[in-house]
């Protein structure tokens, strides 16, 4: 979805925003936004302007789980070992 060019300055706020955010915090503020996209009360002019906010947020919860995905480490459930990591090669 492109945004018009008036908005840059306004997306990159939000970008901003949403980093300084939690992951529980970014989805709460998406859950608040569809909720006021549900209720109607979202003048058609600035539903656009809505959605790529949502999205700001969606995006940025998504770059938190996979940060956390990264660190995640599999344990053997045996020895409860680390267990390498398998590479592309392993397949």
């Amino acid at each position: 979805m492109t945004s018009p060019p008036e908005w840059t300055t306004r997306i990159e706020e939000w970008r901003s925003d949403a980093a300084a955010l939690s992951y529980e915090e970014a989805l709460q503020a998406v859950e608040l936004l569809l909720a006021d996209l549900q209720s109607d009360t979202v003048p058609l002019a600035d539903l656009q302007k809505q959605v790529v906010h949502g999205e700001i947020y969606l995006d940025h919860c998504d770059a938190l789980l996979k940060a956390v995905e990264a660190n995640v480490v599999t344990l053997d459930p045996d020895s409860l070992q680390p267990v390498p990591e398998s590479t592309p090669d392993d397949a």
